[in-house]
């Protein structure tokens, strides 16, 4: 019984052997970023840190976000007490002008 379909490494050629070399390489190192990955998803103490940094960065944003709008905020209340403030002195000196 023979088997037709598989090529000895003698009768491959330079090659044939050249291809299952670069492919066994390819697999080596798809292989080692898996464990690589897998690693680090075992690695509970570094995720909980990167998960807290994330958050911290996370809440930062927010609260520099909170600031500009009660600053914004402010700035407005200012702008329109001054515009009122003018308008009502405007209205004095018509008012005075008229009688």
């Amino acid at each position: 019984m023979t088997q037709d379909h598989v090529r000895r490494p003698a009768e491959a050629g330079d090659d044939s052997i050249a291809a299952v070399e670069a492919e066994l390489d390819t697999t080596r190192h798809e292989m080692a970023d898996t464990l690589d990955e897998l690693a680090a998803r075992l690695d509970v103490k570094t995720r909980g840190k990167e998960k807290a940094h994330e958050v911290k960065q996370r809440a930062q944003v927010a609260a520099r976000s909170r600031d500009v709008q009660i600053r914004s905020g402010i700035v407005a209340a200012i702008v329109l007490s001054l515009i009122l403030m003018l308008a009502r002195r405007k209205r004095r000196r018509l008012s005075d002008s008229a009688e």
